[in-house]
């Protein structure tokens, strides 16, 4: 009878080691590996420069459980970074930022020193992990 319980414990430990592994395995796969490594380059320092506003525009995404269509306001600027050459992004802002903006108005830029290709502009969207890691990360640059 001894062999019988130790036999059923020895299961349950079983399932709970699977079910921890899972559950590790669930973690891993929701980090979000893009925003910490774009994080982690701008925790080297960033330049702040002055950029143009190329266009604006609305962008409707895909429709949430309600049926309603999400819009994006959407703009596309460019700055020119240390080397000298031109730097184009797309950037989702804030609709009051929007509204208040228009083609070949300035907006400031900050782009990383280590990787001027990553940049960002003031009032731009940025999702919760993005503003948790940027507390650590970017200082007082803002």
């Amino acid at each position: 009878m001894l062999y019988v319980k130790s036999i059923s414990s020895s299961g349950v430990k079983n399932k709970i080691a699977l079910v921890a592994a899972l559950l590790i395995i669930a973690v891993f796969f929701f980090i979000p590996y893009k925003e910490i490594r774009l994080e982690r380059i701008r925790a080297f320092g960033e330049k702040k420069v002055i950029g143009i506003v190329i266009d604006k525009n609305v962008r409707i995404s895909e429709h949430d459980s309600k049926n309603d269509a999400n819009t994006n306001q959407i703009v596309r600027y460019r700055f020119i970074d240390p080397s000298g050459l031109p730097r184009e992004r797309v950037a989702v802002v804030q609709s009051n930022f929007w509204r208040r903006i228009s083609q070949g108005d300035s907006v400031i830029v900050y782009y990383a020193k280590a990787a001027p290709g990553i940049s960002r502009i003031e009032h731009e969207k940025e999702n919760a992990v993005v503003r948790l890691l940027a507390r650590f990360s970017r200082g007082n640059t803002q």
